[in-house]
């Protein structure tokens, strides 16, 4: 039987789902012309790719504080925030704070940061293996 502490399923999704609608906020702060600017869009793209790297440190911390694996809450993180963005944005996209060609990207931005939270994952955060 699988020990269900081990896997990280709801510290992850927990963090991944506050962590989402904290971005979600966020994202209403920006002003469209950033958005829709090829070189600030550039910009925001490119801040992505660290930010992937931001979010192990937390994983981390919420693995440790329920005894489970960094790698797994790490990724059950992303499929929190992709779960929390694919519902609001479809339902309630207006908590976003931009419309039309700015919404769009919001959403596109959103999707390149959760490829760089699992590359982050997959490549960079401690798998936490412990032979028993």
């Amino acid at each position: 039987m699988v020990d269900s502490r081990r896997h990280g399923m709801l510290s992850g999704f927990i963090l991944g789902t506050v962590g989402a609608f904290l971005f979600a906020l966020l994202f209403r702060l920006i002003p469209a012309e950033w958005l829709v600017s090829p070189l600030s869009r550039a910009l925001l793209y490119a801040g992505q790719v660290p930010a992937g790297l931001a979010f192990i440190p937390l994983a981390r911390i919420a693995a440790r504080a329920r005894g489970e694996r960094t790698r797994p809450v790490l990724l059950w993180t992303c499929a929190g925030a992709l779960a929390f963005d694919g519902l609001v944005l479809g339902y309630w996209p207006a908590l976003y704070g931009q419309e039309g060609l700015a919404l769009t990207i919001v959403a596109t931005l959103l999707l390149w940061a959760f490829a760089w939270i699992v590359v982050a994952a997959l490549l960079f955060a401690p798998d936490d293996c412990r032979s028993t």
